[in-house]
């Protein structure tokens, strides 16, 4: 009896799971075996990890505390210069406060001095306005005098005009004066002719009466000669006081 192809399939299947069967027991044997030393060396590792995370952790903490120290003795020195610049700053604040006080003082002053050259220079400009009108007051009397000068100098320049000319002219009434005086003394001795030529005709000489009318008329003359003579001198008198009038206020 031949059997048939699914048959044949069917039983080479089953050996074949059965065999699979017998080699997967015995790989499984073996890997159970083998597997341990795997984990005994995950165990060493993570030993081996714990032991380092422990002594990086100890010498992250060392360099901590360091650090830590390091910052205390900073913030000690920072504390200490801290100190320093506070002593500093309040002696600072002290000398700043004198000084402060000290230029407040001498600002004090200077106002002080800046009001009393204020004063002064109030004083002064009311000084000097009062000489600008005292200059203004002497300017304008040099003006008027220069003004009374050059009128005085043209009156005397006038008056000496006129006193040359009264002086010519007195000069000239003078010389006539003379003149006059020496034809009245010419006169005055022919009247002592004339009275001892009257005095003889009185004693009777008659051929001469034409003589006595001429001599009558020649004392007439004389009379005339000398009223003129009084009134040349009256204008001479009257020329002399208008010069001397004239010359007072140029001698002034």
């Amino acid at each position: 009896m031949v059997p048939s192809r699914d048959e044949m399939d069917t039983h080479h299947k089953t050996r074949a799971s059965q065999k699979h069967e017998v080699v997967s027991s015995s790989h499984y044997t073996e890997k159970v075996k083998v597997s341990t030393w795997p984990v005994r060396f995950m165990l060493l590792l993570l030993t081996l990890a714990i032991a380092g995370g422990a002594g990086g952790a100890y010498y992250f903490y060392e360099l901590n505390l360091d650090e830590r120290r390091q910052a205390s003795l900073r913030t000690s020195d920072l504390e200490r210069r801290l100190l320093e610049a506070g002593d500093t700053a309040v002696e600072s604040n002290l000398d700043l406060v004198e000084t402060t006080a000290f230029n407040f003082s001498e600002i004090d002053k200077l106002w002080a001095a800046r009001n009393r050259t204020n004063a002064n220079v109030t004083e002064l400009r009311s000084e000097l306005a009062k000489l600008v009108l005292v200059n203004s007051g002497q300017d304008e009397a040099a003006g008027n005098n220069s003004a009374q000068i050059a009128q005085n100098k043209q009156t005397i320049i006038s008056s000496e005009s006129s006193i040359n000319s009264v002086s010519a002219q007195v000069d000239s009434l003078t010389r006539a004066v003379a003149q006059i005086n020496a034809s009245i003394d010419g006169l005055d001795s022919l009247r002592e002719d004339i009275q001892a030529v009257r005095t003889s005709l009185n004693s009777g000489d008659t051929t001469l009466l034409g003589l006595t009318g001429r001599l009558e008329y020649v004392e007439q003359s004389m009379e005339s000669v000398n009223a003129h003579r009084l009134q040349i001198n009256e204008s001479l008198y009257r020329l002399q006081e208008s010069v001397e009038a004239l010359s007072t206020p140029a001698n002034r």
